[in-house]
């Protein structure tokens, strides 16, 4: 901007002060979306963090003696920062008794929960931070913790904006001791990456051959068991038809034995079971006799909740409406 610009604007920004120097924060307090010039900030109270991730300070603007002033977290700063940091908290407007509180006597702002007002002014560690992350984050989720008792039951929007500071906070610290825990592990990952790479394609080789032999030799087995039955039934036939002609029953054939392990010249030997494997031809019989197992209960609950959720109606369902956080 050239300097008649400058003087322009410094003449315009005069003016609109004597009519109201506070219009944009109030506006902004009550909720409205006032369009904020980047380059003028307005007279009013405000918050912003002090650095990325760091706890939330107040801030003052006033015009004084034609002198504009910036108060940030209890220090004063020159124009050009208090332009620089004004897009940063011009969105955040907060009242004069709330900026009283915070900047004056000292306490938490009344919509961040205790425990991480302390924690973000702390950082991590503290002043006297241990050398084991991991007992620093546990100490700071157990503090954290500490407080979820609070919000057990929540019964206005001022505790409901606290208690989500607080799981915020703890959301925050999960990701922090995950991410930890992925960065410690990956090396280990991919070393056995590196094995698994080398190794798997020989075990999948020689187990998918071995599979397909195993293939066969359950299709032989079988049929030697359809055999053995068919054997049975006809015995059993015949012996019935015996006995409706009065004729002496024949000698029934000895059962088979078990199956033997199948052993080879070399190697170890492979057991031989008998199994039932059941293929279901009437749906509804099978559904009336499974009904009531909790493992069925728990699929239809989780089938109809896909199913309302892809917007369908489902016969047989209540559905109730309900709101979750994300």
């Amino acid at each position: 901007m050239n300097p008649i610009g400058n003087a322009a604007a410094a003449v315009v920004n005069k003016l609109e002060r004597k009519m109201d120097r506070y219009a944009y924060w109030r506006a902004a307090l009550r909720g409205e979306r006032p369009e904020a010039n980047p380059d003028n900030p307005q007279d009013g109270y405000y918050r912003v963090r002090d650095r990325k991730g760091g706890p939330l300070v107040p801030v003052a603007v006033w015009f004084e003696n034609d002198r504009q002033l910036c108060v940030i977290g209890g220090k004063l700063v020159d124009e050009t920062t208090a332009c620089e940091r004004w897009p940063y908290f011009a969105d955040k407007p907060i009242s004069h008794e709330v900026y009283t509180a915070v900047a004056d006597r000292g306490e938490n702002w009344p919509d961040i929960d205790d425990t991480v007002a302390d924690q973000q002014r702390a950082g991590i560690g503290g002043n006297n931070p241990p050398e084991d992350e991991a007992i620093i984050l546990q100490e700071q989720i157990e503090a954290a913790a500490a407080g979820a008792n609070a919000y057990a039951k929540i019964t206005d929007d001022a505790t409901l904006a606290k208690a989500q500071t607080l799981r915020s906070r703890l959301l925050e610290l999960s990701r922090t001791a995950d991410k930890r825990r992925e960065d410690l592990k990956r090396p280990h990952m991919e070393a056995g990456k590196a094995v698994d790479a080398k190794w798997q394609p020989l075990v999948k080789m020689a187990k998918s051959f071995a599979d397909s032999i195993a293939a066969a030799m359950n299709a032989w087995e079988t049929e030697k068991l359809r055999r053995e039955r068919e054997e049975q039934r006809k015995a059993e036939e015949a012996a019935r038809k015996a006995a409706e002609a009065g004729r002496p029953a024949p000698v029934a054939p000895a059962p088979p034995p078990a199956p033997a392990p199948i052993k080879g010249a070399a190697g170890r030997a492979a057991s031989v079971k008998l199994v039932r494997i059941a293929t279901v031809t009437d749906q509804d019989a099978v559904y009336r006799y499974m009904r009531d197992r909790p493992e069925v209960v728990e699929l239809l609950a989780k089938l109809a909740q896909r199913a309302v959720d892809a917007g369908r109606d489902v016969p047989g369902v209540k559905i109730e409406e309900a709101r979750r956080v994300a």
